[in-house]
């Protein structure tokens, strides 16, 4: 697990499981990097991942008769590096198990489905996979240092 336990900051964003309710992502992501001072591409890199997992637990974890949480933790161990966890009470899925998709060929026709895995590889520094009682827990590391890596490729 990341982090040592002495987490300087923390804040929490719980989601109802409904696609209406990831209005509230963008909105809570921008009060964040505003108080943290997140720089702007890792700002979007987080609002991409978050609304990612978000939505596929929503779409693909519950059923659509059930108003179940989502709940989305953010903490900062240490200056320039930040960790959003996204809980949930799924039935158990690790992402991380997803095989890896082929690059993309120049000219090919973007694939609809099973992109989700690869935007959260490419864009989260860390990526954490981890079952608790009732369902998952994905844990997803940002860093500024990352942060020029991401932006070129």
């Amino acid at each position: 697990m990341t982090g040592n336990g002495t987490d300087k900051t923390q804040d929490r964003l719980t989601l109802r499981s409904r696609l209406s309710d990831m209005a509230q992502l963008p909105t809570w992501i921008e009060a964040l990097a505003s108080r943290h001072a997140i720089p702007a591409d890792l700002q979007f890199a987080v609002n991409l991942c978050l609304e990612e997992a978000v939505s596929n637990v929503i779409r693909h974890g519950y059923d659509p008769e059930t108003d179940l949480p989502v709940t989305v933790r953010f903490s900062m161990p240490r200056e320039g590096y930040f960790i959003f966890v996204v809980e949930d009470e799924a039935p158990r899925f690790n992402p991380l198990d997803a095989a890896e998709l082929p690059a993309l060929s120049p000219g090919e026709e973007i694939r609809v489905g099973g992109q989700g895995v690869r935007l959260l590889r490419r864009f989260a520094d860390t990526l954490e996979y981890e079952p608790t009682p009732n369902g998952n827990r994905l844990r997803m590391g940002f860093s500024t240092a990352g942060s020029a890596a991401r932006t070129k490729g």
